[in-house]
């Protein structure tokens, strides 16, 4: 038949397309349904790539701003384009998209843009995106669901009030600097995009209604990098609930909040509201309903340990089925749900090993047990913290904040958390990944040569503290 696949995969964010491209290798006839005109999803298109493209470019005009001179390097006027900015950053976005379209093409895979909606627990009716008219049937053996989410809304706003009440997404596409930009979340995205902003000259403020930032992370990342921001002029809000946002003019917007233990309310304005508190998952016009698969009150598809939803057929990946909302975590699901299909015996991702990861300056990453965690479990547990700027690596960069953070079994010496800041901390915290992976001591990281002069010394330095309470250097 035409239009049968042994696979067909919804969606063609991180998780999708490479689910797609490890079934085509395994020898399975695969199609990929994408809505929009693009592939890649919200990660390439408007979330991971295009901010990690203006957290680039804007770390650089600060560090021109700020540091350079202390390299003895001047600029007689120094000045930013916006515009080209937000080219490279559509730039880099569109090589990219070539890039996956290519790799659908070279492992044979068929591409249908449009809506995919379940008919039967093996039809899948692909429609229009704007009028939901069927365009053709699909029949498939195997059904990934890898649609991804949206960034959640607040009192029922739109995000488009004017276009000052705005997502990540919007946020991705301003023609314009802020000149205040209030962040209600203080959430990775928050933190991210205020550091964009605020380097290219908005007034941040960051509303959070937790009683810290970065509230899934360990308490000292939390607290470090918050002095970290507040220091680079970035106002940061937390325990305030939000009772109302509303425009106050046509280029200003008002939130009204107020403190947990003060009942007394505190107005804020700016010219733009960015709203980053979570992410929804996408499952409008799936037709899940149809087939009567499962979700939790929240929306998200209930999965089995093989990621198989209550139609074992089918499969859900990422976003869509919540716990860490990451693309890595998507690509892993991905791979372990395709390898179940085909009857190989995929490992078991575990949630605690994915790590975390946000892109501020310096950065921020975190993998496996937060101190609080590991106290509340009732662990034995020794920690050892050694500071970044001990390090000669970190001296010469002239990155000298932040610390390395490794918490370790008291009786076995397992690794049981790394939380890292520092520069280049998102490619440091592999060193922990790696050692968690393979139930490493924190002994074991001692005795392993580091290079000097590097940063990940800082490894070598904490795991000493933790086993001998010493270290070398301090």
């Amino acid at each position: 038949m035409k239009n049968l696949y042994d696979l067909v995969v919804i969606g063609s964010g991180p998780g999708g397309y490479i689910s797609a491209i490890r079934a085509s290798q395994l020898g399975l006839r695969t199609a990929v349904i994408e809505k929009y005109q693009e592939l890649g999803g919200t990660c390439l298109n408007v979330g991971c790539i295009p901010s990690k493209s203006l957290l680039d470019s804007s770390k650089y005009f600060s560090l021109a701003k700020k540091n350079y001179s202390s390299h003895g390097i001047f600029f007689e006027k120094l000045f930013f384009d916006f515009k080209k900015m937000m080219n490279r950053k559509n730039e880099i976005v569109r090589n990219i998209n070539n890039g996956i379209k290519y790799l659908m093409k070279k492992n044979q895979i068929d591409l249908y843009q449009g809506i995919g909606s379940f008919k039967s627990e093996n039809v899948l009716s692909l429609r229009e995106k704007k009028s939901l008219q069927e365009k053709k049937e699909i029949q498939f053996q195997y059904c990934i669901i890898s649609t991804g989410s949206k960034p959640s809304g607040l009192f029922n706003l739109d995000f488009d009030i004017k276009n000052r009440i705005i997502s990540s997404t919007e946020a991705m596409n301003l023609n314009e600097i802020p000149k205040k930009l209030i962040i209600i979340g203080g959430g990775i995205i928050g933190l991210e995009l205020g550091s964009i902003f605020n380097r290219l000259g908005s007034k941040i403020i960051i509303i959070e209604t937790m009683d810290k930032i970065i509230s899934n992370m360990d308490d000292s990342l939390s607290k470090e990098i918050q002095n970290i921001l507040e220091r680079s002029s970035i106002q940061i809000e937390t325990s305030l609930s939000i009772s109302n946002i509303f425009q106050e003019n046509h280029e200003e917007i008002s939130v009204i909040a107020k403190y947990h233990n003060n009942e007394k309310e505190i107005k804020f304005v700016g010219n733009y509201c960015l709203l980053s508190i979570g992410r929804t998952p996408y499952t409008k016009n799936l037709g899940l309903e149809n087939i009567k698969i499962k979700t939790n009150e929240k929306g998200f598809i209930l999965v089995n340990d093989n990621l198989q939803t209550s139609i074992r057929n089918i499969y859900a990946i990422g976003d869509v089925v919540g716990g860490k909302m990451l693309a890595h975590k998507a690509e892993e699901e991905g791979l372990h749900a395709v390898e179940h299909i085909v009857g190989e015996k995929p490992n078991k991702l575990n949630d605690n090993l994915i790590p975390s990861i946000i892109y501020t300056y310096p950065e921020v990453a975190s993998i496996g047990y937060s101190e609080n965690e590991v106290k509340k479990n009732k662990i034995e547990y020794n920690v050892g913290i050694f500071p970044m700027k001990i390090l000669g690596k970190a001296r010469t960069s002239g990155c000298t904040d932040g610390f390395l953070k490794m918490i370790s079994h008291k009786n076995t010496d397992e690794i049981l958390g790394v939380h890292i800041i520092g520069d280049h901390a998102s490619d440091m915290i592999m060193e922990a990944s790696v050692a968690m992976e393979f139930r490493s001591s924190s002994e074991d990281i001692y005795r392993i040569c580091h290079p000097h002069p590097t940063l990940s010394e800082a490894f070598k330095e904490a795991a000493l503290l933790n086993f001998e309470n010493r270290s070398i250097h301090m």
